[in-house]
């Protein structure tokens, strides 16, 4: 009888906790104020507004979308360059993602389906203008500015477009029940070395490079849809629908998720509001407890996190994450599995709030500069949580190994995309045998490599960093010129 009233007890208070928990989850919670190096970063930067719908149906969104451009090119220009990522997907020959064979099942698992973004009209100055794409894959467009685009001067854009969107397993795409929309949007163009960057979408990595604007960006979705996206967002009930209205200052891009069926949790971790999304309570719990130890880990070493909100979000992807500003998508199926798989992907993806978000880096071309610093982080975040113990074995699982394998000949961490044949040998090379260089510094410098990056982050914050910068940055701060070194890393071929 005891024991009863012990598990009558027992249950009662479980079930109070339960209701508790529930209603922290639920309860909604304010936006920190931004941050005065936020504010700051925002200030003067272009001016982007996207007004979109989803049509569920029709695998579609409606956009109508505003850039206000600076001419900040110290040229005088006749026609903007916006980026235009979706065209990648019209056809098997440009997708990305038919170039492995033993992925494209993965990524398209009803057989190919097509993405485009099909513009219907484009407005430069108040006036119509013709719009017209210069590559193949139609991911590059110019805008006509009449009258000229002189330096210094802003250029009104206005778009009207619909995006196409795939039946894919993808950060682009929709499959079972979630949108992922990464890249949907037409951007600016990035102006380097004289010309506009006209990279094309590559099979392996995340070959987009792209410089810091402020987004408004309203979203209707179908009654019963949740939104979340690249910041924080205002909600508006209107008739069979719910309008998102997301404010995210200096980002580098804006991203959404969508689905009808997420549950939520949410809570503050520092000035930090973190959000995390899944089709299961108990799968945003875990997500938002993973995401606030990386948040609270990484401000200690690396400094500030950069935006108000940091939002997880369950996808499908047979790739694990992907990240964009103040957003990270999780693979459903690393989610499932939990444990410590899921807990340093989520670290993974929250160390590239700093190593691309906050720090940018030529994606195209010196990949490593922001996936071998995650896999550092990584392993810091390891030592942090679990201990040295755990970090050395992490590093001899995850970094020592990698130097082990024979790879192709040509094929370094200091390579660009296009030199690496498969999306496994450009993770083993670029996060992996990136990060052991990074390990390498680590025990080099006397208080080991943290206060560097701390210090690179503060350097960079809000801008892009090249390869010659961040070694430039470590000689002044260690006082030695360590380019023999960082040459053995990033730039030899190991044969093994």
């Amino acid at each position: 009888m005891r024991t009863r009233k012990i598990l009558i007890a027992a249950a009662a208070a479980l079930l109070l906790a339960v209701v508790i928990l529930g209603l922290a989850f639920d309860r909604a919670l304010e936006l920190p104020e931004a941050s005065p190096e936020l504010v700051q970063a925002s200030s003067g930067l272009d001016e982007i507004a996207i007004d979109a719908r989803l049509h569920p149906d029709e695998r579609m969104l409606t956009v109508r979308q505003t850039l206000r451009l600076v001419n900040r090119t110290g040229q005088d220009q006749n026609a903007a360059v916006l980026r235009t990522w979706p065209n990648a997907f019209q056809n098997m020959d440009t997708s990305p993602c038919t170039f492995e064979e033993k992925l494209y099942d993965l990524f398209y698992p009803d057989g190919f389906s097509s993405g485009a973004l099909v513009m219907k009209s484009a407005h430069a100055a108040g006036q119509a203008v013709l719009h017209r794409y210069t590559d193949a894959a139609k991911t590059v467009m110019a805008v006509p500015v009449p009258g000229g685009w002189k330096v210094g001067e802003t250029a009104e854009i206005e778009l009207e477009y619909t995006v196409q969107i795939p039946r894919m397993a993808y950060r682009f795409g929709v499959w079972d029940g979630i949108w992922t929309l990464g890249n949907a949007f037409a951007i600016p163009a990035v102006w380097e070395d004289g010309a506009f960057r006209t990279d094309a979408y590559a099979p392996v990595g995340d070959p987009f490079v792209s410089d810091c604007a402020n987004y408004s960006v309203s979203v209707a979705v179908p009654e019963g849809y949740v939104c979340a996206g690249s910041g924080w967002a205002e909600t508006e009930k209107a008739k069979d629908e719910t309008i998102y209205r997301f404010s995210a200052p200096a980002v580098r891009d804006f991203a959404l998720v969508i689905s009808d069926r997420f549950a939520s949790a949410q809570a503050l971790e520092g000035n930090v509001l973190v959000a995390a999304f899944a089709e299961d309570a108990s799968g945003a719990r875990q997500l938002l407890r993973y995401a606030r130890k990386a948040i609270g880990v990484y401000e200690s070493l690396w400094g500030e996190y950069p935006y108000q909100s940091f939002t997880l979000a369950q996808m499908h992807m047979p790739l694990g994450g992907m990240e964009y500003p103040a957003l990270a998508m999780i693979s459903a199926d690393v989610l499932s599995q939990g444990g410590r798989e899921l807990e340093y992907l989520i670290a993974h993806e929250a160390a590239h709030q700093w190593w691309y978000a906050l720090a940018g880096s030529d994606g195209w071309n010196q990949p490593w500069q922001d996936e071998a610093l995650c896999e550092f982080g990584v392993l810091e975040y390891a030592r942090s949580v679990y201990g040295a113990q755990e970090r050395a074995d992490l590093e001899q699982t995850r970094v020592e190994s990698a130097m082990r394998v024979t790879v192709s000949q040509g094929v370094t961490p200091g390579a660009p995309l296009d030199r690496f044949s498969s999306m496994s040998e450009y993770s083993l090379v670029v996060y992996n045998r990136g990060a052991a260089y990074l390990c390498a510094l680590n025990r080099m410098l006397p208080q080991g490599l943290n206060p560097f990056l701390r210090e690179y982050a503060q350097r960079y914050a809000f801008s892009r960093a090249s390869r010659g910068d961040f070694e430039s940055l470590l000689t002044a701060f260690t006082g030695e010129d360590l380019s023999p070194l960082t040459r053995d890393y990033l730039d030899t071929t190991i044969l093994n």
